[in-house]
């Protein structure tokens, strides 16, 4: 009578589990690395209609940028996308003797079902006739996941490179 039983429960337990979504972390945590590095590289690009395409366009998309020269904070998609509209459109494109790289090292992720918090650092190099000035960021983003896609929800970028620094005296030097 008890073994009546089983077989239904076995039937009914592969049933589930081979109807849920099997989903691979490291493909995930792939393809959020590919969409920030999209992002980026449409932004070298100029291209404000592919730099668009990463972001999620709602009112709760936030931006949040500081360095050692300036400080912004934007709310909503209607806000972020004229900065950076802005920024691309109006920008003055580097000159054909500059080229920029960027890099982001140190990723690291946090993965959500439909959701993903992400830190990296971010190194820019700006190559120009001269000496090549570098800029270091630590980013922060929030993406989520629409249709399939993962998109980008917030970005907090913090400059750590730029400011004039002090001169910190040596242990020895304060007694």
């Amino acid at each position: 009578m008890k073994t009546d039983y089983i077989l239904p429960l076995l039937i009914l337990t592969i049933s589930l589990t081979a109807c849920q979504e099997t989903v691979n972390p490291e493909e995930e945590k792939q393809a959020i690395k590919d969409v920030i590095n999209g992002e980026t590289q449409a932004y070298i690009d100029y291209d404000f209609d592919k730099v668009a395409s990463y972001y999620i366009h709602d009112s709760l998309n936030f931006r949040l940028t500081t360095g050692a020269d300036d400080h912004v904070f934007l709310e909503g998609w209607k806000e972020v996308s004229a900065f950076l509209q802005e920024q691309l459109e109006e920008g003055i494109a580097p000159e054909e003797t500059s080229h920029i790289e960027a890099r982001k090292e140190d990723f690291r992720i946090k993965l959500y079902q439909k959701t993903a918090y992400v830190v990296c650092t971010e190194y820019w190099t700006y190559h120009t006739p001269g000496e090549p000035l570098e800029i270091k960021s630590r980013q922060v983003r929030f993406m989520e996941k629409v249709e399939g896609e993962w998109k980008i929800a917030f970005l907090s970028f913090v400059g750590i490179s730029g400011y004039e620094q002090e001169e910190i005296p040596v242990w020895e030097d304060l007694d």
